[in-house]
């Protein structure tokens, strides 16, 4: 049976948002007071290797890192209320300025698009960070729904955001693409029944993505053959 739709992930998919993670870490440990040593250490590295499992996970493991604290650290979690709300002020204003979309991006989408098929976007980013950053990147009028991590009661690589997400789309899961950067997307999919399509270039928290089963890998976005896809696909895997 061919496709119905496709989801798509944001970060380390469409755009690489690393840059937007790296200021936007450094100026809410600043405003904690953190030394300037214990800022350095999140570095674009650090984050690289960090990011994807959501804005709570992220600042948890930044500031545990930072400290040279255990992630579960009383400290830590004491102190994570007051970083949420630093960094979704700071990250309201600088989203998208130092984030790039990737090569092969819009033109991959307008391919889906003059195909005719639907597209939804999928993150862990809180969704009005994604609406703002589609919009700013000129890629929000592809995606007829956009999800982010606090739209549904659990985060990727959870099952229950691609389900929701194929509902809204009207799809039936073994028929809807999912196509990711991670083991965390992968993850999701495969519980939710979704096949799935990874790109070689995006935060797969430093391991080879070719490690994670997939039905393709992507060097670009435009080079998804939705046609050759659909006669590869057999089961979701």
């Amino acid at each position: 049976m061919p496709f119905q739709a496709a989801i798509i992930d944001l970060d380390g998919t469409m755009v690489d948002t690393l840059g937007d993670f790296v200021v936007v870490l450094h100026h809410t440990l600043a405003d904690l007071n953190c030394h300037e040593v214990e800022i350095a250490r999140v570095g674009r590295d650090f984050i690289e290797h960090t990011v994807g499992k959501g804005t709570e996970d992220l600042l948890r493991r930044s500031l545990a890192h930072a400290w040279g604290l255990p992630d579960d650290d009383a400290e830590v979690l004491a102190q994570l209320p007051q970083a949420l709300a630093r960094y979704k002020h700071h990250y309201g204003r600088i989203n998208g300025q130092h984030a790039e979309v990737y090569a092969g991006v819009a033109t991959g989408l307008a391919r889906l698009g003059e195909l005719g098929v639907p597209l939804a976007c999928l993150t862990n980013k809180p969704t009005a960070f994604a609406e703002q950053l589609l919009t700013l990147k000129g890629l929000r009028g592809h995606f007829r729904h956009v999800f982010g991590g606090d739209a549904f009661e659990r985060k990727k690589p959870d099952p229950l955001p691609l389900l929701k997400t194929c509902e809204a789309l009207g799809t039936d899961p073994a028929r809807t693409l999912m196509v990711g950067d991670s083991s965390n997307d992968a993850r999701a999919a495969r519980a939710a029944g979704c096949p799935v399509v990874l790109v070689r270039y995006g935060y797969n928290h430093g391991e080879p993505i070719e490690e994670v089963p997939a039905l393709a890998y992507l060097d670009r976005l435009d080079a998804l053959d939705w046609a050759t896809l659909n006669e590869a696909s057999g089961p979701a895997v």
